[in-house]
């Protein structure tokens, strides 16, 4: 009989021990945490979206801003320069083009009426030519640099091929960090030594009144050492 009440008890021990051992894991099911999985009822696509907004977590070091582990506006700006950016500034250049062509077709070329006269005036010194292709010839670089970046995979990339474009674009990304601040210098200097000429006066608006003389033939309106254009 002993024995017999001894394994009862032994059994309803058994029992309420299993039971306290469960007891934790349904808690933190019904609380959302999943044994062996940090994330619980928050999926990846949660944690990425508190990440992706710029949320800052907590860290030891005095930085804040290395609480931060991505920095949403880069990744805005990528957004747009991959979307919009990209579809307008292609319909832009297009139009441009198709603008100067037709422009080109109706007036043609634009020549001297009564020929060259054979004589040489010096409009511009060396420093004055140093500091326009100076700032030219990095602007050209910059302009045919930054297409490929936003274009080139759409254009040159099936053209040339992979390794072709990696460097082509590798080496552009280069002179289009660096020759900026040769654009720069250009500019700078240009404002510096042409500001003087570029100020606004009559002669001006009866430029922009009559086109520039672009826009028929035999008109030739006054103009100072730069015109309105």
């Amino acid at each position: 009989m002993y024995s017999r009440i001894l394994a009862a008890f032994a059994v309803i021990v058994t029992l309420f021990s299993g039971m306290a051992l469960l007891a934790p894991v349904a808690i933190a099911q019904q609380s959302g945490e999943v044994p062996g999985q940090a994330l619980g009822i928050n999926s990846d696509a949660d944690l990425w979206r508190f990440v992706r907004t710029g949320n800052a977590g907590s860290v030891s070091m005095k930085n804040e801003l290395g609480a931060v582990m991505i920095q949403s506006e880069g990744d805005n700006w990528r957004a747009v320069r991959n979307g919009p950016l990209s579809t307008i500034g292609a319909f832009g250049l297009f139009i441009m083009l198709f603008l100067l062509t037709m422009f080109y077709m109706v007036r043609g070329k634009i020549r001297i009426e009564k020929g060259a006269s054979g004589k040489t005036i010096l409009r511009f010194g060396g420093i004055d030519r140093f500091a326009h292709w100076l700032m030219a010839g990095s602007f050209v670089v910059l302009g045919l640099t930054g297409l490929n970046l936003l274009y080139g995979r759409y254009l040159v990339l099936p053209i040339v091929g992979p390794e072709a474009f990696s460097a082509i674009t590798t080496g552009g990304k280069y002179a289009h960090n660096y020759l900026a601040f040769a654009f720069m210098v250009g500019l700078g200097l240009s404002f510096l030594l042409w500001v003087r000429h570029n100020i606004p006066s009559k002669i001006d608006l009866q430029w922009l009144r009559m086109g520039g003389g672009i826009l028929k033939k035999g008109v030739h309106p006054p103009a100072k050492k730069f015109n309105a254009g």
